[in-house]
């Protein structure tokens, strides 16, 4: 039974598959949506509505490894996004789009503040798609854990 259990492992390792629902990947695959405006009936604001692709439905909740940049989006550091692209070319700053950026759920006290410097990090979370997210974004990675 060992060695079967070992031949599986070996096997999942060359063939690069992964049995335990956990993938790395790359915000190119979460550029697969299209996007159209929509206008909320309460609020009056224009909402983005996303239109996700084969490539990125896959992933809607299940867990995966993905790198960013981590921007808080308050001043107490309660609230962050985790960006494609750093501070100088993220969305905020009109230069991406808003697959480009996703809302950071992450467990308490897994980010230590001198990481949160401009510097590409990897997280593991469960990843879950919004079609409309009027108090945030379209993607979000939920129980994030930084992988050192």
């Amino acid at each position: 039974m060992l060695k079967k259990l070992l031949l599986i492992h070996i096997v999942n390792y060359i063939l690069g598959l992964n049995l335990y629902g956990q993938e790395n990947i790359s915000w190119e695959v979460l550029s697969d949506v299209q996007w159209s405006e929509q206008t909320d009936s309460i609020s009056g604001y224009d909402l983005m509505v996303a239109d996700f692709g084969e490539k990125v439905i896959q992933y809607h909740d299940q867990v995966i490894y993905i790198s960013g940049y981590v921007i808080p989006l308050d001043a107490m550091n309660f609230s962050y996004a985790l960006s494609r692209n750093s501070y100088a070319a993220c969305f905020f700053c009109g230069q991406a789009g808003p697959e480009t950026v996703m809302d950071l759920y992450i467990k308490p006290k897994s980010i230590p503040s001198q990481d949160l410097n401009n510097t590409l990090l990897k997280f593991k979370g469960t990843l879950i798609l919004k079609k409309i997210n009027p108090s945030g974004f379209n993607y979000q990675l939920v129980n994030a854990e930084l992988i050192k």
